[in-house]
């Protein structure tokens, strides 16, 4: 299980994990850990029209802060690096 932190980045206009050095991107299904008050939940990555959502152990839905960073823990097997393509 890696650490990292989730934000929401402006220039892309999408969410971006990071982790060490290492810039990875989300997309809707990712399943990772998210940090809430000094406790890990299992969740969700999803998408709903313009809105970023997460879902907490398949129970509570709730929606990301574009102006917050949250703590993450991820397996290694969810990762997908960002590429900076010139297109």
């Amino acid at each position: 299980m890696r650490r990292g932190i989730m934000f929401f980045d402006v220039d892309e206009q999408n969410w971006k994990i990071w982790i060490g050095q290492q810039e990875y991107e989300t997309f809707t299904g990712m399943n990772f850990e998210i940090r809430i008050q000094h406790r890990y939940f299992e969740a969700c990555f999803e998408e709903d029209y313009q809105d970023c959502i997460v879902t907490l152990e398949d129970d509570v839905t709730f929606t990301l802060r574009l102006v917050e960073v949250y703590k993450v823990r991820i397996l290694a097997e969810e990762l997908m690096p960002a590429l900076d393509l010139p297109f």
